[in-house]
């Protein structure tokens, strides 16, 4: 109980991903009054008052901000066209990516649909509210992201409509980014990463893999889905592992997925939304996520996080997820900080492919 309690509390915070040498829960606001050096900007796109470039009126593709470094990204707003409040038009799903550059870097640190970065992969919730995201007419993440030389940040629409006053309509209509800038970073400070993956597999003959990251870092946070297609049940025996610096037997192994993010027996019926944790119905199966603030899994080479069955689980579990036509579908979306380089981010699945699709649709690996 105190936890939760304690918990609530961050949901109010623009919250800090602390030092190593203090792994506080909430933000220390001691320090609040205090006259710090640097300069606070912020950086717009996508609404009519931005040059045509940085709209969707012109490209599938548009910068939302170019920032020169050293500084740090406190805060990402993105607003859509009013039409969506009322729903009148479909809400954006995975045909928009959003990535992010550090350092002049030519491939990604970040690569995740647009809803799944912001906890909504179906795109479709009026509200998320969580420590680090939360979406109510607007998305919004407080990550903070340093950087030493530069940061971009750019959305790539995949979808059929081609840039104009249609596409325009249905993306993100206004964005900015707020960050601060400093002498320099610290080398104690990591780079945010995230990755997205989706899979469908026979999790009874091996694991689903959601991240393997090489290099300095520590993970936290990741949000999953879960479904069984052509089923209104699904299994939630399987473990969550992270192995540790090329560990062969995971250091870390939650048992059963609910429990990992922060429920049991089952996920509940009704949606549960808390700062660190949390849980809604998402077609016709699980959406869940969990933070990692205090507790923050370090690494110092290598990080594989995988979901699978536990060693010494039940065998029918194995038999009866081995068999063709029970193939479950797994996506993943995980948050990290580390040193650079980074290991190459998966490759995106094409746009059909993110879709929740029925059972043999979604590329498998069997």
């Amino acid at each position: 109980m105190r936890r939760h309690m304690a918990c609530w509390m961050v949901c109010y915070l623009l919250l800090g991903i602390v030092s190593a040498d203090r792994p506080a829960l909430a933000q220390d606001y001691t320090g609040l009054s205090t006259l710090s050096a640097g300069k606070n900007g912020a950086q717009h796109g996508l609404w009519v008052e931005t040059p045509l470039e940085q709209q969707f009126k012109s490209s599938k593709r548009v910068v939302v901000a170019d920032i020169t470094g050293p500084g740090t990204i406190t805060m990402i707003h993105f607003a859509f066209p009013a039409s969506h409040i009322d729903k009148n038009i479909k809400l954006v799903e995975r045909e928009l990516l959003i990535r992010m550059y550090w350092d002049g870097e030519e491939q990604p640190s970040v690569e995740v649909p647009f809803v799944d970065f912001f906890c909504d992969p179906a795109g479709t919730k009026a509200v998320v509210n969580t420590a680090l995201v939360n979406k109510c007419r607007g998305w919004n993440a407080y990550f903070p992201m340093p950087f030493r030389k530069s940061a971009r940040i750019e959305l790539v629409y995949e979808g059929p409509v081609e840039p104009g006053a249609e596409l325009w309509r249905i993306m993100p209509a206004y964005s900015y980014v707020l960050y601060r800038t400093a002498e320099n970073i610290p080398e104690t400070e990591g780079y945010f990463h995230a990755c997205w993956r989706q899979e469908a597999l026979l999790l009874g003959k091996r694991d689903y893999v959601a991240l393997e990251a090489k290099g300095k870092g520590k993970f936290v946070g990741w949000n999953v889905t879960l479904r069984l297609p052509q089923s209104k049940t699904y299994p939630v025996d399987m473990n969550e592992k992270w192995y540790v610096d090329g560990e062969k037997t995971a250091s870390i192994e939650l048992q059963g997925i609910e429990d990992a993010f922060g429920f049991s027996w089952g996920f509940p019926e009704a949606e549960n939304m808390f700062p660190m944790t949390g849980y809604y119905p998402y077609h016709e199966g699980a959406a869940a996520y969990r933070f990692f603030v205090g507790d923050s899994i370090s690494f110092e080479k290598s990080l594989r996080l995988a979901i699978g069955f536990g060693e010494h689980e039940d065998p029918m579990f194995r038999r009866e997820y081995s068999k063709s036509g029970r193939e479950l579908h797994l996506s993943t979306t995980c948050y990290w900080y580390q040193t650079e380089p980074h290991s190459p981010l998966p490759a995106m699945l094409p746009v059909t492919d993110r879709m929740p699709q029925k059972t043999g649709e979604l590329s498998s690996r069997n």
